[in-house]
């Protein structure tokens, strides 16, 4: 194992560039001190020789005011001086750090040192206080170790001077070798791994997937090229495996689309489908190819009577449609009576089950939901092993939930058609009772006034009794006329106009009254319901008027805005609105108008007065309208 193999289980990139970075930095430090403390002592020595030198050149002047007979006071004075210099030349303080040791300079710095304070207390001191000059040998003696000590200094100076160029070379020496150092580790650390790196990045630009790169290098770097080579590994066995991969997709999108297919088809015809047998059966038409299923059947469930129901079949044996259960869930239910599969709370559902049938391996049941209620079950059946994988699920729950929807539909279209037909009943039963059944009570009436008079051979009143009779009749046959032509209405955008003149003009040919219409046509259109209903109101309208107004002349205006406004207004007799209850036809008629109006959210108002005619206004408001 080579040294960057061991270093890949050594510390880190980050911990050796702050060990290093320490290190240099503490070199550096060290070097810098000592030149510091080097350039301190030189400074000091440049103090100490300037104070020697001024020892000679005081000692000269001392003598100088000696021989020229000088105040006392003076001499005295230059004596402190001198005595103040020689103290601070001797003090260890500023000398001691200068000074060379004995075996590396020939002169014993401390024997000139105290030579030269024994020479000035004994010697020189003593006879310029006396003020004389000192002994010729004396002073001789005493200058020559001042300029020993001055020697003493300038040699040490120079000394430290050498020294603090020793360390500046090596200071400069090491700044080279640290540089050479650091750029031989950063190339070793970091340049080297970053150009195998760049190298395998070519590599794989080059389409050389799988190229591999060395990891035998320090922690990080050995991370990224483990991770750099599953990466080139990995696109590698993509781009191997890159056919196989793209006919999975397209196998994948294939049966996507024929799942998005099949789902738009069955549900548009679902939901083109009234009736629950007949979208069952198209159910298993569509159903059984696409999950491979070679028969199948649906059960609805009959809350009322407690029962499940098989309304539809396909590839089922005619025995086994017969009796569902007793052939095909022998070999899984325990009760022929109450089969578990389509219990509602079944845990097999959409699980498939082993069969023992001569034609059938294996069964799946599946739940027909709407708004998460379940309405019955649909049950798959399989000629040999087979599985249904999460895409096969996904697609029968979203099947089975159309259909549940489609039965769903169909129901309510049913309850729909039979609440329509209860209403358009009550409308008849009221109709009828307003017109027919009153007159025949009335025709009734004059057959038993009839067979009265003519018993009392009352011959006039026969006669009246017979052309009442007569009247009755016609007006019986007229309003009989009149509700076939109502329930015979049929009308759409396109005739609706047509209808209400043709009802107007109708009108007008049977009772010669005039009818003067008002149309505006500036909103939009009607519903179908909408416009069935407004008719059935003008009808009965209309029929009020022929039956009780006695009027003359009839306005209609049709006003279609925002809001669609009928009104029709007759100059007949009118009547008081506060007695309507003991009017049995008026209520009658008026109940129905206001039972239609209510169907169409629409509000119908009446509005009469004796002798004053009467109004009728329908207004069917712009938020309530349904129409596009």
């Amino acid at each position: 194992m080579n040294r960057l193999t061991q270093f890949s289980d050594g510390p880190s990139l980050s911990a050796r560039l702050k060990f290093l970075t320490v290190l240099w930095v503490s070199s550096a430090l060290f070097s810098v001190v000592l030149t510091l403390i080097l350039s301190w002592r030189l400074e000091n020595a440049g103090t100490a020789i300037n104070y020697a030198g001024s020892l000679r050149m005081q000692t000269y002047r001392l003598t100088y005011l000696v021989h020229e007979k000088e105040p006392v006071e003076h001499v005295r004075q230059q004596i402190q001086a001198f005595e103040e210099t020689l103290l601070k030349v001797s003090q260890n303080d500023v000398i001691k750090p200068l000074l060379p040791s004995i075996s590396a300079n020939p002169m014993n710095f401390t024997k000139v040192q105290s030579s030269l304070m024994n020479d000035w207390k004994q010697k020189i001191r003593p006879s310029l206080e006396a003020y004389q000059l000192p002994d010729n040998k004396d002073l001789y003696r005493f200058s020559g170790n001042l300029n020993l000590l001055v020697q003493a200094l300038e040699n040490a100076n120079e000394e430290n001077t050498q020294w603090l160029r020793r360390f500046q070379m090596a200071l400069i020496l090491m700044i080279f070798v640290a540089a050479g150092f650091m750029i031989s580790l950063h190339y070793a650390w970091i340049i080297r791994p970053l150009e195998a790196l760049s190298a395998g990045v070519r590599a794989i630009g080059r389409g050389e997937f799988g190229t591999e790169i060395n990891t035998d290098y320090i922690r990080e770097f050995s991370q990224v090229n483990k991770g750099f080579n599953q990466m080139s590994t990995s696109l590698k066995t993509l781009y191997t495996d890159l056919e196989g991969q793209v006919a999975r997709q397209t196998e994948d999108l294939e049966r996507q689309n024929r799942d998005l297919a099949l789902l738009y088809q069955t549900t548009r015809d679902l939901h083109q489908i009234h009736q629950p047998k007949t979208a069952a059966t198209k159910f298993l038409g569509c159903t059984l190819p696409a999950v491979a299923a070679i028969a199948g059947s649906v059960h609805l469930f009959d809350a009322e009577h407690k029962r499940s129901d098989l309304v539809a079949s396909l590839g089922l044996p005619e025995d086994s449609q017969a009796e569902p259960y007793a052939d095909l869930d022998s070999g899984f239910s325990d009760s022929i009576e109450n089969p578990p599969l389509l219990d509602p709370n079944s845990k097999h559902k959409g699980r498939l089950v082993a069969l023992d049938h001569p034609r059938f391996e294996q069964m799946a049941v599946f739940p027909i939901t709407y708004k998460e209620k379940e309405l019955g079950l649909f049950t798959l059946y399989f000629s040999d092993s087979h599985t249904l994988n999460q895409s096969d699920h996904e697609l029968l729950q979203t099947l089975s939930s159309q259909l549940g929807v489609s039965i769903a539909n169909s129901r309510f279209e049913q309850e729909r058609r039979l609440l329509a037909v209860l209403q358009e009943r009550n409308l008849i039963a009221q109709g009828l009772h307003d017109s027919i059944a009153q007159t025949l009570t009335f025709l009734n009436l004059q057959l038993q006034m009839l067979e009265s008079a003519y018993n009392a051979d009352q011959k006039e009143q026969v006669e009246e009794n017979i052309r009442f009779i007569k009247d009755g009749v016609q007006e019986c046959y007229d309003d009989v006329r009149e509700l076939l032509l109502n329930f015979r209405t049929k009308i759409s955008n396109k005739d609706f106009p047509e209808a209400v003149s043709a009802l107007l003009a109708r009108f007008e040919q049977q009772t010669q009254i005039e009818v003067n219409t008002t149309w505006i046509e500036e909103g939009g259109w009607l519903n179908h319901d909408e416009q069935l209903q407004i008719i059935f109101i003008l009808q009965e309208s209309l029929s009020n008027i022929r039956k009780h107004a006695q009027a003359d002349k009839v306005e209609v205006s049709l006003i279609n805005r925002q809001d669609f406004t009928l009104k029709i207004s007759d100059d007949g007799i009118g009547f008081d609105t506060r007695t309507i209850d003991s009017l049995s036809e008026e209520h009658v008629g008026l109940g129905i108008m206001q039972e239609r109006a209510h169907r169409i959210d629409a509000v119908l108002d009446v509005v009469s007065r004796p002798n004053k005619g009467t109004t009728v206004t329908l207004v069917l408001p712009q938020h309530k309208r349904t129409a596009s």
